[in-house]
């Protein structure tokens, strides 16, 4: 009987969570932005850091090239992170009459800082902008996506504007993904409203110079293999503001990772981040984490409760979903809707095993 109170609890509390951080979203409007005209924009450095990106490096170039931003104000660095591939000379190719666009081969490490965030203190050192934006080598920029990450900076003390990125492709396992991208970000937007800020998006973020170099930039902070939230955890300590956005002019497209171990490796990868977290997260995070093997135990003692709740968890979650396609103005795939659920449940059950497992976790072909 204890046991079916317990997991009635966890059940109780992750839709609470679910009930919150959906209000979270829709009640709260995006802040004001500076629309400001061509002249007005800052100077910005885009900062990419790429390695064995070949297959992806030149879609991600021809979209920076066609940013709706003054070719004469806007820098884009490409550092070259001792790729095995082609990567280097394709981008070589693409930069050679673009002079707006500048590639760095980086060959040593600085300070602290290992893998991308290194590339990006080395990027960073070359930047000229007094605002940098990041986003990957494997990402797709929105036209807009400069201009708008770049009108949010309306307050002196705001540090980061991280936008949403979600995958795309046709594949149904491809498209449940980016489902799975987009609630996370509606998950993050909504502890963000509340007042509950988690991270940025490594992706999809513009720092301010000023607040990036208050921290000692990357290679003055303690590696992580989440350098987006080293970061953001850095600047916040310092007292400056952080905001994420949900915009159809910040939506970025990445490819979808293309194997189920690399997506295991990756999700690893955000769990490790994760432990530096405080412990009122790991909390959440249990109950977030707890709840299908809780529904399950209580299935077994009231299973007319357990399958009613269910229903509500999956309501709340489909609705969640249906509203970020339609702020998104994005076509609403109902049936998709559906399966995403299943989708979901066999990766946070997948992504738990695989934590625990004794395997390093391996990102682009390096362990940590």
């Amino acid at each position: 009987m204890m046991l079916s109170f317990i997991c009635l609890g966890i059940v109780a509390a992750y839709i609470v969570i679910q009930v919150v951080l959906f209000w979270g979203v829709a009640a709260f409007k995006e802040d004001d932005t500076k629309q400001m005209a061509d002249a007005e924009l800052p100077l910005l450095s885009v900062l990419i850091a790429a390695r064995n990106e070949e297959q992806h490096i030149i879609q991600c170039l021809q979209a920076l090239n066609e940013l709706n931003y003054p070719k004469n104000n806007i820098q884009i660095l490409v550092g070259n992170d001792q790729s095995e591939d082609a990567t280097a000379a394709l981008v070589t190719a693409f930069i050679k009459d673009k002079p707006q666009f500048k590639l760095l081969n980086i060959t040593h490490t600085l300070g602290n800082a290992r893998g991308k965030a290194n590339v990006l203190a080395h990027l960073a050192q070359k930047a000229t902008g007094t605002i940098y934006a990041i986003t990957d080598a494997d990402i797709i920029v929105n036209q807009q996506w400069a201009k708008e990450l770049v009108s949010h900076f309306t307050d002196d003390k705001l540090a980061i504007v991280s936008g949403l990125t979600m995958v795309h492709d046709k594949p149904i396992v491809a498209q449940l993904m980016g489902l799975d991208w987009l609630y996370f970000m509606g998950l993050l937007k909504g502890f963000d409203n509340i007042g509950m800020g988690c991270t940025a998006v490594g992706n999809n973020m513009a720092i301010s110079k000023e607040a990036y170099t208050s921290v000692g930039g990357y290679e003055g902070l303690d590696f992580s293999v989440t350098e987006d939230y080293k970061l953001y955890r850095e600047v916040r300590k310092k007292g400056w503001k952080t905001k994420n956005i949900i915009t159809r002019n910040s939506l970025n497209i990445s490819g979808p990772v293309t194997s189920f171990v690399q997506l295991m490796h990756q999700r690893k990868r955000w769990l490790m981040g994760a432990k530096e977290l405080p412990l009122y997260w790991w909390i959440l995070f249990g109950i977030l984490g707890s709840f299908l093997p809780a529904i399950i135990i209580l299935f077994f003692y009231q299973p007319l409760l357990a399958v009613q709740l269910y229903g509500i968890k999956w309501g709340i979650q489909s609705l969640f979903v249906l509203w970020l396609q339609y702020k998104l103005s994005m076509r609403q795939h109902f049936l998709l809707v559906l399966l995403y659920d299943v989708y979901a449940n066999i990766i946070a059950i997948s992504t738990q095993i695989f934590f625990i497992l004794p395997v390093k976790m391996q990102w682009k072909k390096r362990t940590y």
